[in-house]
């Protein structure tokens, strides 16, 4: 297990999050459009009422991966419920992610979140091992989406 610092990430961390945002999108397959990152990345540095990226430093404090979460509300569970949007780290295998998530549910029990969701794309059976033996269980939900 690699030994790391993980913080709050900050508006001064957002040229060193883009990189990295961006090997998120080539890994996922998802189209990269870094404006659309810098923008998002953006909105949650610059207001934790919307959620919080958090990043893992090696000894040098350079970022070598990080998780996005978003917050949320459910009147289901009578409260707040954030997801766990992105989860990257450059250099897998060596237990980073699972401190990353760690960090993630104890911010979130810091301020009273009541539940994390997650959505992992369907060939990504590497990310939900990790999640199942973190503890997260598959819902019978349909997540749905719809672009504005």
């Amino acid at each position: 297990m690699h030994r790391v610092t993980i913080r709050q990430a900050t508006l001064a961390d957002l040229e060193q999050l883009i990189p990295l945002c961006i090997d998120y999108c080539i890994a996922d397959q998802h189209e990269v459009d870094e404006n659309l990152i810098r923008v998002g990345v953006h909105g949650l540095l610059e207001s934790a009422d919307r959620g919080v990226v958090l990043v893992a430093c090696d000894d040098s404090d350079n970022l070598i991966g990080y998780a996005a979460v978003s917050a949320g509300w459910s009147i289901e569970i009578g409260g707040a419920d954030f997801v766990l949007d992105e989860l990257f780290v450059r250099e897998q295998g060596h237990g980073v992610g699972s401190q990353l998530v760690a960090a993630v549910e104890s911010y979130c029990r810091s301020i009273d979140v009541r539940r994390i969701f997650l959505e992992t794309e369907r060939p990504n059976e590497r990310a939900r091992q990790l999640y199942s033996r973190l503890g997260f269980s598959e819902d019978d939900s349909i997540w749905m989406s719809k672009d504005l």
